[in-house]
C-alpha cells in the first residue's frame, strides 16, 4: 500500500492500481494542485490480479484501474462496480539488463545461449502477454523466472538479478537503471489495454469524480503521452 495523504480514514479516497500504473497515477496526484484528491488518497500498487483477490477477499476500493480486460470483466461480476472505460494502452517489450545493453543480441540469442530471464506471473496481464508472445515464436517459458508484477520483473533486470525480462514498454521507458531494449522482437504486437471502474458504493464520490475527470482529461492524455502510453 502506498499512501499519499493521510491513512487510516474510513472516507479516504481509496484507489487500487495495476502496479504497471505507478508513475502515471503518481503524476495524477502530484498534479492535484488543490489537493483535494492528494490529501486523502490511498493509493494500493499491485497486480491486478492481486488487486481483484484483495477486493475478493473484502477489501474496499472506490476506483480501480486494472490492466487487461479478463480482470476487469472478473470485477464486474461483483455488480459492485459501474462500468469501466478503457483509457489507456501498452505494449510488450523485451529488455535487457544494463550490463549487456548495446550488445547485438536478438530473442533467439537470450534463449539459445543461456541467458537468465524473468517474466509475471501467468495469472497476471502481463504474463499472460508474455506467453502469447513466447508461444508466437515457439519459446520455451519454463525456464524463465515468474515475478508477481511486472515492476518486480523490471527491478529483477535493473539490478541484473537476471539477463532479460518481459515488461511493458511503457515500464522500459520508465526506467532510469540504464537497461536496454531488444530491437525487431516482434512483442510490440501484443498489447495490454486499461480501465477503471467506480464503485456503486464509493465512500468520497466527489473526490472519485475529480480523480475520474483528471483522469480522462488534459493532463491525464498528457501524462499518458508523456509516459508512452497509447489512447484508445
Amino acid at each position: 500500500m502506498v499512501t499519499a495523504g493521510c491513512g487510516g480514514d474510513d472516507h479516504a479516497l481509496r484507489v487500487f492500481a495495476a502496479s504497471s500504473m505507478t508513475d502515471f497515477m503518481g503524476e495524477i496526484l502530484a498534479g492535484d494542485n488543490e489537493g483535494s484528491v492528494a490529501h486523502s488518497a490511498e493509493l494500493n500498487l499491485a497486480g491486478s490480479g492481486t488487486l481483484l483477490l484483495q477486493i475478493d477477499e473484502g477489501a474496499r476500493a472506490d476506483l480501480v484501474v486494472l490492466a487487461g480486460s479478463d480482470h476487469m470483466k472478473h470485477l464486474m461480476k461483483s455488480g459492485d462496480f459501474l462500468p469501466p472505460t478503457e483509457f489507456a494502452i501498452t505494449y510488450l517489450s523485451v529488455i535487457v539488463s544494463p550490463t549487456l545493453k548495446g550488445q547485438r543480441l536478438s530473442v533467439h540469442d537470450l534463449w539459445s545461449e543461456g541467458f537468465q530471464g524473468a517474466m509475471c506471473i501467468v495469472s497476471a496481464p502481463c504474463g499472460e502477454l508474455a506467453m502469447k508472445f513466447g508461444n508466437s515464436l515457439s519459446l520455451d517459458m519454463k525456464g524463465l523466472s515468474r515475478e508477481p508484477n511486472v515492476r518486480a520483473v523490471l527491478a529483477k533486470v535493473e539490478r541484473g538479478d537476471v539477463d532479460f525480462g518481459l515488461v511493458y514498454e511503457t515500464d522500459f521507458l520508465a526506467s532510469r537503471a540504464g537497461v536496454g531494449e531488444i530491437p525487431g522482437s516482434e512483442a510490440s504486437n501484443f498489447s495490454t489495454a486499461y480501465s477503471f471502474a467506480i464503485s456503486k458504493d464509493a465512500k468520497a464520490a466527489a473526490r472519485v469524480k475529480t480523480l475520474v475527470d483528471s483522469i480522462t482529461g488534459e493532463a491525464g492524455r498528457r501524462a499518458l503521452s508523456e509516459l508512452g502510453f497509447k489512447q484508445p
